[in-house]
């Protein structure tokens, strides 16, 4: 169910988003991240878990977690800070037409808001360690299929914010802004979302959760959800072999790994305990994507070679 929202998400976005394509005002950033956080809380059974903060924050748009809580040496996990941006049409003397990302470099100095971003996360915010992307958002008529090497722009596409931050530090040229420039090293959604059914089902939700309960011969008995192999590990992986050959040759020495130690408000959000403390202390919507697989477990590596036949539909989701 998580890998098919993952699929259909972008397309309804763009759809939605064509709908602004004539208009003077159009639908903004915020918009289609709050449509992408509702579409994730109905996910919670499947080991998603979504916290919003008490009040808007500046800065970036949100946090994805994705956690293993019973790895060895307390758990491990990989934080994503994204900020999230739209594309625009722009219309040439000749009448033909291209998309963009208008407000790349945004800040004052130009790029300062990109650059922010990157210093900000490399702080290790919340004492996590964080790995800055941006999010972009797409309508109908930018979308393009995947040709040769060149992967599709989607209603939704993502790119690592250390891959940008160089071009638009300072202020950037309109080619530098354009959907094209930036599309061969982009990921999709389903690349973040969708990833292997474990044999196993994930632990139960607490007990003090609504459940749905399957009514047979002998009695009512809890529906039990499929774990998923999001592991922190395998999320990065994917990352890495995914981010593109160029911006690998140009920034040989980063490699996106995972951290150990999780946390104790990640735990509590993963068992949905969110205190208000741990609510006044978030800056931005959170999702928490927890699994219950771990390196030593043997579906581990039955998940990694899932993941490596087919990018974006593993094999056994």
């Amino acid at each position: 169910m998580l890998c098919e929202f993952a699929n259909r998400f972008p397309k309804d976005l763009a759809i939605l988003l064509e709908r602004d394509r004539h208009l003077t005002r159009n639908f903004r950033e915020e918009t289609a991240t709050d449509l992408l956080m509702m579409g994730l809380v109905s996910l919670q059974p499947f080991g998603v878990r979504v916290n919003f903060p008490d009040e808007t924050a500046t800065g970036a748009d949100m946090d994805w977690i994705y956690a293993a809580p019973h790895e060895v040496g307390g758990g491990s996990y990989l934080r994503l800070m994204i900020q999230a941006k739209r594309s625009k049409e722009a219309t040439l003397k000749d009448g033909s037409t291209y998309w963009f990302y208008d407000h790349l470099d945004h800040g004052t100095p130009k790029g300062s808001q990109a650059q922010t971003l990157v210093s900000h996360a490399a702080t290790k915010p919340d004492s996590m360690d964080t790995l800055p992307l941006y999010m972009f958002y797409h309508p109908e008529t930018a979308l393009a299929p995947a040709s040769g090497a060149l992967p599709a722009v989607e209603g939704v596409n993502v790119r690592l914010a250390r891959d940008i931050v160089a071009t638009v530090t300072g202020g950037c040229t309109r080619k530098e802004k354009k959907v094209s420039h930036w599309r061969a090293g982009f990921m999709t959604l389903s690349d973040l979302l969708c990833w292997p059914v474990l044999p196993l089902p994930a632990p139960p939700p607490p007990a003090a959760a609504p459940g749905t309960e399957f009514l047979r011969a002998t009695g009512l008995h809890p529906l039990l959800y499929p774990g998923l192999a999001f592991h922190p590990a395998l999320v990065a992986e994917r990352i890495n072999a995914i981010r593109g050959e160029a911006a690998r040759t140009a920034d040989p020495d980063f490699v996106v790994a995972p951290a150990e130690g999780l946390p104790a408000e990640i735990r509590r959000a993963i068992a949905g305990e969110v205190t208000a403390e741990d609510r006044a202390a978030l800056d931005r919507p959170r999702v928490v994507f927890s699994t219950p697989l771990t390196r030593e477990d043997p579906h581990f590596e039955q998940a990694r070679a899932a993941i490596s036949r087919r990018r974006g539909w593993p094999a056994d989701n």
